[in-house]
């Protein structure tokens, strides 16, 4: 392996930290400022490089100001160091290190806004943009020929910071100069936030990493980043392990200009490039053949996703497909993105979980030949075993059909896998009779209690708390709340006749084939935005699928009629409660940057319910619907 050392007075850096954000509302941080400076005390000290190789940005808070010389983290202090300064210093190896707020652009390039962003104009730099530039001959000379990148950041997606106006930056890059090298290390993983600590005044990510580098001198440290990085890693493994981290560090090593990375363990000038094989020509034939005619089935995204899993690569941020019909361009994407530790072609695994859920046996056994003929012609490693279908909860489905004002024939059905009818009542009762008659079946079932239960109600009755009903727990007079014990979910099914059933079912469609943790899967509703033509805009594309209704008074119901208008299938919303403050997110505990997944809405209401959170939820899945029976008269 080539000699990976640089001499101390022939090694520069650029050091930046930022607390304190011009961007209104505040969004600063307490730490970053102290961090930049440990990391530029390590550099000058243990590893020692000269003071004056090192550029040194802070904008610390004002009650961190510690008198430590060095520039504000501007946009154009940043620029001239990184663009016009730094690349004209004769030098061998570069550091650049970051500590502040990051995010995640559609191309997935880091983006790091600069202390003089504002929420309407968010410069920043590109760093992504920035580590192309710089692998480019617009540094000419055979000058830095090793980067060595730390970013201690969130890699959130810019559409999850909706109050941020990035502005487009991209650097002008040259051609590609042979012989350089980039190692990237990230406090975190596409779409985590990095975690700071401010009783600490430090962020967690530096603070390991710097344990790791404090008795190291510079040549040590450069030539074992990957054992450093591992280390790193191990180390967040226990603190999650152990509920005290929640990031996942990850390192990037880049050796082609075409922007792939090797998430794995090479650092050298051999030209070796580890990592699996692309599609040839025969396997694209054969796959056109295979995908042609095939719609998108569901569960796609969770193929996807599993993917990149078995392939130990890094899976896109922002939780949704690479496209929105076709999986010949979903094959497309996965192909160009090899280059990982491992030798396995993402498609394979792709096509594998697809096969493994497909309805129809013909092509699952052709799908299936196809992976294994490409496996073995190209050499790729074995594929494991798709993940079995999460086992759907046993359910009570409750339907309440209409008899005059008050009163309502109860039908009751179990369902685990199939449709059970469990009760037929012979008189309409009144909803107090129904509380009463549900109750007595639950005890009486307690042997197969169910998960969820499912109301199928009217419209009129969505008002109705369902959730809140009392009934027995079968111990002498002792009730409990039936939403903090089951999943209870509300249904209007018989809403969704004439115009409304086809975009209903469309945008079910769409949620089981894309996941519930897509940008476009939530739709937020004010009261501003309760209108007449609401249900005409909710049914015009197949997303969003689910709607938060953060609206008040008399609106909730004219919010959930256009919800059943426009084809919604899920929704949440707030029962009247004195106490209304806290946003319906919040109480989900999805306030961003932290993602709402719709797939876990029924689990978070029964536990916000347990917390006091006055919520109720739609949930209508139009694949789940016990066959009328004739009413008893």
């Amino acid at each position: 392996m080539t000699d990976l050392a640089a001499a101390p007075e022939r090694t520069f850096a650029l050091v930046v930290g930022i607390e304190s954000y011009a961007i209104q509302p505040p969004m600063n941080l307490n730490g970053p400022a102290r961090d930049a400076t440990r990391f530029a005390d390590w550099l000058t000290g243990t590893a020692g490089v000269p003071k004056s190789n090192v550029r040194l940005l802070l904008s610390p808070l004002a009650r961190n100001e510690a008198g430590v010389e060095s520039k504000p983290a501007t946009r154009e202090n940043v620029e001239d160091a990184l663009f016009k300064d730094l690349p004209h210093r004769d030098g061998d190896l570069l550091w650049i290190y970051w500590a502040g707020h990051g995010f995640l652009d559609p191309t997935h390039q880091l983006l790091l806004p600069y202390a003089d962003a504002t929420a309407g104009h968010t410069t920043h730099l590109n760093l992504t943009s920035a580590l192309r530039w710089w692998a480019s001959d617009k540094v000419s000379g055979g000058r830095f020929r090793r980067l060595v990148t730390i970013g201690d950041s969130c890699r959130i997606d810019t559409r999850r910071a909706k109050r941020l106006g990035f502005v487009k930056v991209e650097y002008q890059a040259g051609q590609h100069t042979p012989g350089h090298s980039q190692f990237t290390l990230y406090a975190a993983r596409p779409g985590e936030t990095a975690r700071n600590r401010a009783e600490l005044e430090a962020g967690q990510f530096t603070d390991t990493l710097l344990r790791h580098l404090e008795d190291r001198p510079l040549a040590q440290a450069t030539q074992r980043l990957v054992e450093i990085a591992r280390e790193v890693q191990s180390d967040f493994a226990v603190m999650k392990q152990n509920g005290t981290a929640w990031q996942e560090p990850q390192f990037e090593i880049a050796t082609g200009w075409n922007g792939s990375s090797l998430h794995g363990d090479r650092w050298s000038d051999d030209g070796t490039v580890c990592g699996a094989p692309e599609l040839d020509q025969l396997a694209w034939t054969e796959l056109g053949h295979l995908l042609t005619g095939c719609p998108m089935p569901p569960y796609t995204y969770e193929a996807y996703r599993w993917a990149f899993e078995v392939a130990r690569c890094a899976a896109p941020a922002e939780h949704s497909l690479p496209s929105r019909h076709h999986l010949t361009e979903i094959v497309r994407d996965l192909d160009s993105r090899q280059g990982t530790s491992s030798n396995i072609p993402l498609a394979l695994p792709f096509i594998r979980h697809l096969a493994s859920r497909s309805q129809r046996a013909d092509w699952a056994a052709a799908a299936n030949d196809w992976v294994d003929r490409t496996r073995e012609r190209l050499g790729a490693g074995p594929i494991p075993a798709p993940p079995a279908r999460a086992a759907e909860l046993p359910a009570l489905h409750v339907r309440l059909t209409p008899e005059g004002d008050d009163l309502f024939w109860l039908q009751l059905w179990s369902h685990q896998g199939d449709f059970e009818n469990v009760g037929d009542y012979e008189r309409p009762m009144d909803l107090e009779a129904v509380r009463l008659t549900l109750g007595d079946h639950l005890v009486a079932n307690a042997a197969r209690n169910p998960g969820r239960i499912e109301f199928h109600i009217p419209y009129d009755l969505l008002e109705v708390p369902f959730e809140t009903w009392q009934v027995p727990t079968g111990r002498r007079t002792k009730t409990y709340a039936l939403g903090g014990r089951y999943q209870v979910v509300l249904r209007c099914p018989e809403e969704r006749q004439g115009l409304a059933e086809a975009p209903w079912r469309t945008k079910w469609e769409w949620y089981e084939t894309h996941g519930g943790q897509h940008p476009d899967a939530v739709h937020d509703l004010r009261d501003d935005d309760v209108s007449d033509d609401l249900a005409d805009e909710l049914q015009l594309d197949e997303p969003p699928v689910c709607v938060l209704a953060e609206v008040t008074g008399p609106r909730v119901m004219d919010a959930l009629g256009a919800v059943l208008d426009g084809g919604i299938p899920i929704a949440v919303w707030r029962r009247p409660s004195p106490d209304t403050d806290e946003s319906i997110r919040t109480a989900l505990g999805a306030t961003p940057p932290a993602v709402l997944d719709v797939e876990s809405l029924p689990a978070a209401l029964r536990r916000a319910r347990v917390k006091r959170r006055p919520l109720a939820l739609l949930w209508d899945d139009p694949g789940r619907i016990p066959e009328r029976r004739s009413l008893s008269s």
